[in-house]
């Protein structure tokens, strides 16, 4: 075995302990999928010929302490770590442009709570948001972010990219629905924010992860803002 196939089933070994063998795959069909979007770049580079830029290993953690982990293995031999929602995004913020680990986040899709009386849900950022939505409706409320691919994103890429939706004018966008966020750092550190409404008490600065696709922090659950639905 060549030295860079050796190092490819190391890495492989490590992410399969941390998540398990079934939740880690280097298939060229998986690869290829998380290789593109909606966005626009992707369909160009086939339209000319051109190849894809796949991930080189792709991973479902569980959990936040999984993700955690995972970036510990990212940081340890110094490749890119991607977090995936849905895949519907249309700006290429979650392509893979320099291969690396590719998270998919939709195995953490727990809805944890719903607060009747304070009008909020706390879910794990990989529950598909129309999943959220027909289970707060239950309760006659909503989640009042009605994105066009709410049936297929999740909440944490509504939040990632401060996602807007078809009712925005009226109950605010993503960024203004979210109350507080469970975020994992580069140095797989996991932080949680006071689930409170904004206010002038201090920076707001877990508004730093809303916007940053990803960039700066992996966000593994989130507390939203409900509300009634209409007659």
């Amino acid at each position: 075995m060549d030295r860079a196939r050796f190092q490819r089933e190391m890495i492989r070994s490590e992410l399969a302990e941390i998540v398990g063998e079934e939740y880690v795959s280097l298939r060229e069909s998986d690869r290829l999928v998380y290789s593109t979007d909606w966005s626009w770049m992707p369909q160009m580079w086939l339209d000319r010929g051109q190849p894809l830029m796949p991930p080189d290993f792709v991973v479902h953690p569980g959990s936040a302490e999984e993700v955690a982990e995972l970036t510990y293995i990212a940081n340890k031999y110094r490749m890119p770590l991607v977090p995936w929602g849905g895949g519907s995004g249309t700006q290429g913020g979650a392509l893979p442009m320099f291969g690396g680990i590719l998270l998919d986040t939709k195995r953490m899709d727990k809805l944890l709570e719903i607060d009747e009386v304070s009008l909020t849900a706390t879910a794990e950022a990989g529950i598909i948001i129309q999943q959220l939505e027909w289970a707060v409706n239950e309760k006659g409320l909503m989640f009042p972010h009605y994105a066009a691919s709410s049936n297929c994103a999740t909440l944490g890429g509504a939040l990632a990219p401060r996602g807007t939706g078809t009712m925005s004018t009226k109950y605010g966008k993503a960024e203004d629905l979210v109350l507080s966020m469970q975020v994992v750092l580069p140095t797989g550190e996991i932080i949680r924010t006071a689930p409170v409404p904004q206010h002038a008490s201090g920076p707001d600065w877990f508004r730093l992860f809303l916007g940053a696709e990803g960039t700066l922090g992996v966000i593994t659950e989130a507390t939203v803002q409900l509300d009634y639905l209409p007659e």
